[in-house]
């Protein structure tokens, strides 16, 4: 029995494709061709994009809960349709020729990096473009690569509000040099490789604002800002990931004796109590991801959400991140071994879960950026 199960959400035919290949993923360190084809023809790199460019459209919950059904598959699995299918947001701010040339094909995803660390020179008709980016996930099936650049005239960096003007470019995937540095304990078959511009040219209209544009289409998703629209797709990974591993960390357990006894692992009270209370610190994060979730999406309806509504969702998604991370420590222990077995299912969800949970977008430090009004007097 199944405490919970991600299959009524991407089917029981995906799931069994993606546990029976998740091993031969990690030794590719990419995605195999058949889940790539399960995500192609049920859209889900296409999840935000708009009906009209051929997407599924689905509000914030709905994607957060198809990101974490994918991670409960696999965690490089759902960490790939989460984001490949983050990019979609982009086009509500590209041109819309330029949105409709990149999303329109079936098999469109977008890898790249919203690092500033390229540099755009003005030139007539748009701009030379040279940089290096890192962690690219995806890149190896990316039909376009996005990435923030400075942008610069005369060699100079442009001002812009906030520092230097910062804009981000579309490139065709021949532009791109993908170095195949991606060597991490978990989360391997993501491919988050790095990525190298050199002296490309981007026309003037595949250059767009992730964090100043206004979108041109009326889809709900482009009111949700980025920031806080990145925190909580990052985040709806991990409980998908720590469900899977208390779900198969359980199994194992109830089929293992404990040592110099008789009964197995699984019939002691504190084993039990244990995963209960790891089951419960999930349930607690992902509730409340999901809640705030809603929240921003029925203000963004009818507007732009307010400040404390996404501050309430980055909080989320923070919270449901760390829930997660305290989950897997909490069992962890019980497992024992069975979690260094570099070929096993568990050890691979146990090593998932740790280096997902190390995204920029996931850090401690967030929670203090939003508790700040609680300490400000007046």
């Amino acid at each position: 029995m199944r405490w919970w199960d991600g299959s009524s959400l991407i089917g029981t035919e995906t799931v069994a494709l993606v546990r029976e290949e998740a091993y031969e993923a990690e030794q590719r360190c990419a995605l195999t061709p058949g889940m790539l084809e399960a995500i192609t023809a049920r859209g889900w790199f296409k999840a935000w994009v708009p009906r009209d460019f051929g997407g599924l459209e689905l509000d914030l919950e709905a994607g957060l809960r198809l990101f974490e059904a994918a991670a409960w598959a696999d965690g490089s699995f759902g960490w790939g349709i989460m984001i490949g299918a983050g990019g979609g947001v982009f086009a509500g701010l590209m041109r819309e020729a330029t949105a409709h040339a990149v999303f329109d094909p079936r098999e469109a995803v977008i890898a790249g990096s919203g690092v500033p660390a390229g540099r755009a020179e003005r030139v007539p008709g748009g701009f030379r473009v040279s940089g290096r980016w890192r962690w690219a996930s995806g890149a190896p099936w990316a039909t376009t690569f996005t990435a923030n650049c400075v942008v610069t005239e005369g060699g100079e960096p442009v001002p812009g509000n906030n520092g230097p003007l910062i804009r981000a470019m579309a490139f065709e995937p021949g532009q791109v040099r993908i170095h195949e540095t991606w060597d991490s304990p978990g989360m391997r078959a993501t491919a988050s490789h790095d990525m190298e511009v050199s002296d490309a040219f981007v026309p003037e209209e595949r250059m767009f604002s992730v964090f100043e544009g206004e979108p041109w289409h009326p889809a709900t998703i482009f009111r949700v800002p980025f920031v806080e629209f990145a925190e909580a797709t990052t985040a709806s990974v991990l409980p998908g990931i720590a469900l899977h591993l208390l779900e198969g960390g359980a199994s194992y357990l109830a089929e293992h004796g404990e040592y110099g006894g008789a009964r197995s692992m699984g019939e002691r009270e504190d084993v039990r109590a244990r995963f209960g209370e790891a089951l419960a610190t999930v349930e607690a994060g992902r509730t409340l991801l999901f809640d705030a979730a809603r929240a921003v999406w029925k203000e963004a309806e009818s507007g732009s959400p307010g400040l404390e509504t996404l501050a309430r969702l980055s909080l989320a998604a923070s919270f449901a991140a760390a829930a997660s991370l305290r989950a897997g420590q909490l069992v962890a222990p019980l497992i024992g071994m069975e979690l260094n077995r570099q070929a096993g299912e568990l050890s691979r969800a146990w090593r998932d879960l740790q280096t997902a949970g190390q995204h920029g977008a996931l850090r401690p430090t967030n929670f203090a950026n939003r508790s700040g009004p609680l300490f400000e007097r007046g």
